[in-house]
Formats: C-alpha cells, structure tokens, sequence
C-alpha cells in the first residue's frame, strides 16, 4: 500500500509529469501558492444555486487561495456562513421537503427519492471568470437507498474544501509552469484512457 502524490511538492507525480487538459467546454482558473503547502489552491468568487449568485463571503470579499482541491476528500467543504446560505437557497428551489426528523441521518441536508434530485444546477464561480457547472449527481449522494444527501457541509476553520464528489466527471488538469488548473466537463463512465 502507498499514497499517490498529486500534490505540488517536486516528488509528486503531476510536477513529474504534468497534466493538461485541452478541448471543447474547458475552463481555467489560476492556482494560488500557499506558503509552499503542496495543495493546489484556488479563488473562488461564489456559488449560484440556479440563477441566483451567493457570494463566498457574504461581504463580497474574494480571497485568494479562498479553497484547495483535494481528491481525496469525498465531501466539499465550506464556511458555515456560506453553507448555511446555500441551504437556504437550495430549500427554496428544491420543490420537496427535506428530511428533518431522522436521527440516523445527521444535520445535514437530507432528502427522500427513489432517484437523484431534478435539480437545480450549483455553478463554482471561480477567478478569471470559470464557471464550473455541478449537476445533482456531484452535489447529492445516495448514503443509503432512498435518501439523498447535499454533498457538502460546513466548517469553521479558515480552509475550504473542493472534494471529490464535486469533481466527478471533470477531466482535471493542473499546469505547474502556468500554474493554472481546468476543468473538462466528461461523463467518466465513458471516458477511455489512451
């Protein structure tokens, strides 16, 4: 057993060997260095739930390095501000009502379908204008049949998290001499290696 470094440290294997990606519908963002920590951060302006904007701050303040990617992290991580507000959103556009007596499944934001939600698209607004398009597919997960699970949660430290069930279906490059990172929306069930 071992660890496969994605990292940005010189011993990982991107800055060994790189990743790019190219193609219809790709967007970048630049990747933000945080005191050589070998995470890949990212600015992150905010998220729309359907068409209406929440910024990442509610002051409206975009900080940079405001969120890393980690593929290793299943669940997308926010500020408790951003989430809460983000709920709250998602209640008011999500035509169903959330689970809210069942102590098996938490505090989090619970619905019960025999299929994943209708609904409605999470858009990642981040620096140099890439919108990044999450379906319900990568922002509800299924922790037990019949039960759908926003898939992500609030935190109170200061880092948030771009987990993997957000990245889902993305081609992901990262480009260390530009150091920019891209999305290629994919459907990675179909997706076939070289």
């Amino acid at each position: 057993m071992g660890i496969f470094g994605l990292g940005g440290r010189p011993i990982s294997l991107v800055s060994q060997l790189g990743s790019e990606v190219l193609g219809e519908g790709v967007v970048s963002t630049p990747l933000v260095l945080q005191d050589n920590l070998p995470f890949y951060h990212v600015a992150v302006k905010g998220i729309s739930v359907g068409g209406k904007f929440l910024p990442f701050d509610s002051s409206g303040k975009v900080s940079k390095g405001n969120m890393y990617l980690d593929s290793g992290t299943p669940t997308t991580y926010i500020s408790t501000d951003l989430y809460d507000r983000l709920v709250a959103e998602l209640k008011k556009q999500i035509p169903m009502k959330p689970v809210e007596d069942d102590p098996n499944l938490g505090t989090q934001l619970f619905y019960k379908s025999k299929t994943n939600l209708r609904g409605p698209i999470l858009t990642l607004h981040f620096e140099g204008d890439a919108d990044v398009r999450l379906t319900p597919t990568q922002t509800f997960i299924p922790p037990r049949d019949g039960v759908f699970c926003f898939a992500m949660t609030n935190d109170t430290s200061d880092g948030s998290i771009y987990g993997n069930f957000a990245q889902s279906n993305f081609l992901i490059g990262f480009d260390l001499e530009t150091r920019m990172v891209s999305f290629k929306p994919s459907d990675c069930t179909k997706e076939k290696l070289p």
